[in-house]
């Protein structure tokens, strides 16, 4: 099994639409510090079968990263009802790729959203894709992997929102891109380190005061540098199991050799980098 990592930008990528500030202004030229949005694809190279975790707006380019795998896609899971995480689904229609009864794993509230809104209800008509009900905690097995979907705190006003824990028969893997805070979450965060292999974590914001131009209360996320002081007396094996993920283009950690990026790498965790593998 193999563990890649398609996206590890905020739903929007990075360079940012519309975004005229330092971040983005001269990024725009330099295709090698471009980001994708946050998303994750499990490849099982003995049955030939790939699964992503969360389907963004940048799909074309993300499963053109998968290609040399050669492998069917078999299924998708969604987190939540924000626009960077499922939007892809849009690909998969009549109109560009016509897929063929594609399983998407979805939670109740994300399936009632799917088959409220058009053209996503489309896709379910032309048999593009089919729905998997997905519940809290069950696990759900295939061939060298098993998923289980867990809730967590963030802005539900289209759907719940799920992390996901995937088991090989060697690790366990966390993909938890969005949460509003560790405090609203009934989980004890160094336990929680302790007891995964690798963990892809909210990353969105190295520090809150770094938007200026929205209400960041309207916006709760994490703070690196909170996630990092919860942390802090983890030793070094333990802290570089977590990698930072769903990065806003203001989060000064995508620049390399910023104060944000060295302060990270400095304390022992991990920085998420688009394209990166993991066996499992």
């Amino acid at each position: 099994m193999i563990i890649h990592v398609l996206g590890t930008a905020q739903d929007g990528g990075y360079p940012h639409a519309g975004c005229k500030n330092s971040c983005c202004l001269n990024i725009w030229e330099e295709s090698t510090q471009h980001r994708l949005p946050a998303s994750i694809a499990a490849v099982d190279l003995k049955n030939k079968k790939l699964y992503l975790f969360d389907i963004t707006p940048d799909i074309k380019k993300q499963l053109h990263l998968l290609d040399h795998y050669n492998c069917e896609l078999a299924g998708i899971f969604i987190t939540h009802a924000h626009i960077g995480h499922y939007v892809g689904l849009l690909d998969l229609g009549l109109e560009i790729m016509n897929t063929k009864d594609i399983p998407v794993y979805v939670m109740p509230r994300m399936k009632e959203f799917i088959l409220s809104n058009q053209p996503m209800t489309q896709l379910i008509d032309n048999h593009n894709i089919k729905i998997i009900d997905m519940q809290s905690d069950e696990i759900i097995l295939f061939d060298n992997l098993s998923v289980i979907p867990f809730e967590v705190p963030h802005r539900n006003e289209l759907s719940e929102t799920v992390g996901f824990r995937l088991l090989s028969s060697n690790k366990s893997v966390i993909y938890l891109p969005d949460i509003d805070s560790w405090d609203e979450w009934d989980v004890d965060l160094n336990e929680f380190i302790m007891d995964n292999d690798i963990l892809f974590l909210d990353g969105t914001f190295y520090k809150k005061n770094e938007i200026k131009l929205r209400d960041v209360s309207r916006i709760p996320h994490p703070e690196i540098v909170d996630t990092m002081n919860r942390l802090s007396n983890l030793s070094h094996s333990y802290k570089s199991r977590l990698y930072f993920i769903h990065l806003n283009h203001t989060n000064d950690v995508l620049r390399e050799g910023s104060d944000a990026f060295n302060d990270v790498i400095n304390q022992g965790f991990s920085l998420a980098q688009d394209n990166q593998k993991f066996e499992i």
